[in-house]
């Protein structure tokens, strides 16, 4: 009888690892396809009568297309550069427009990536530490205040990667691991639970700096940064920038 109930349990937690997570991605795309949805379905004419679900959705994805095409002709590409232009002289507008713009091309921009490299730094307090994602290299005037090379990190809370905050660190506290920022997303999800591959890093699952404010392999060193120079670089002169014309 014990025997039976041990199995029933097993069965039990079995369904729910293989059900659980087929409900959570029912239900996400469940909301997101009310609430996308209803964007351009709201103002689409009743057909026969009827409102049907998923209509909207269509239109805004043949819209995205058209647009998408229209910006991509060198007639669309004039018209968008005066766009920017236009919008770029609004006081207020042109610091959401822009900052707006630059976080979707980061997020949507299949040839660059918004996080570099997972690190770990020490935090909330010295002696513990915390995993994070280098974005870029700290703007020069933060380096000037603070007197030394720094890098610019995004700190997820968990397990919802979706907040967090914005740490930019002297680059000797920043220990940078050989762990994708796949598997380190994927560890914040999981709250620890799933960690990379063995071979992947060293056995405790990081690799850390033998000595503050050292640079050996691991840790977020002069060549790293470059690296996030170099990349902050490439971007910059690939993303569309809005460009003042001579009257």
């Amino acid at each position: 009888m014990k025997e039976l109930g041990e199995r029933l349990r097993r069965y039990l937690v079995l369904g729910l690892i293989v059900i659980a997570p087929l409900g959570v991605t029912a239900f996400v795309l469940r909301w997101l396809f009310e609430r996308i949805d209803v964007i351009i379905g709201r103002y689409l004419p009743p057909i026969a009568g009827t409102r049907w679900p998923g209509l909207g959705i269509a239109a805004l994805v043949v819209l995205l297309l058209i647009v998408g095409w229209i910006s991509d002709r060198t007639l669309g590409r004039r018209v968008l550069e005066r766009w920017n232009n236009m919008l770029s002289r609004v006081p207020l507008v042109r610091r959401v427009y822009g900052a707006s713009s630059r976080v979707v091309q980061s997020v949507l921009d299949r040839d660059e990536n918004l996080f570099r490299y997972c690190a770990l730094i020490e935090y909330p307090e010295p002696g513990s530490w915390a995993l994070a994602f280098a974005t870029a290299r700290a703007p020069a005037e933060v380096e000037r205040e603070l007197g030394s090379r720094a890098v610019s990190l995004f700190l997820p809370t968990v397990p919802n990667p979706t907040s967090g905050y914005l740490l930019i660190l002297p680059e000797e506290r920043v220990r940078r691991l050989e762990m994708s920022v796949e598997d380190g997303f994927r560890m914040i999800l999981s709250v620890g639970a799933a960690v990379p591959a063995e071979g992947e890093v060293d056995g405790d699952g990081v690799q850390l700096a033998e000595e503050p404010g050292s640079a050996p392999p691991g840790s977020a060193g002069p060549a790293e940064l470059d690296e996030l120079d170099e990349l902050d670089e490439t971007a910059a002169s690939d993303a569309p920038e809005a460009k003042g014309e001579s009257e």
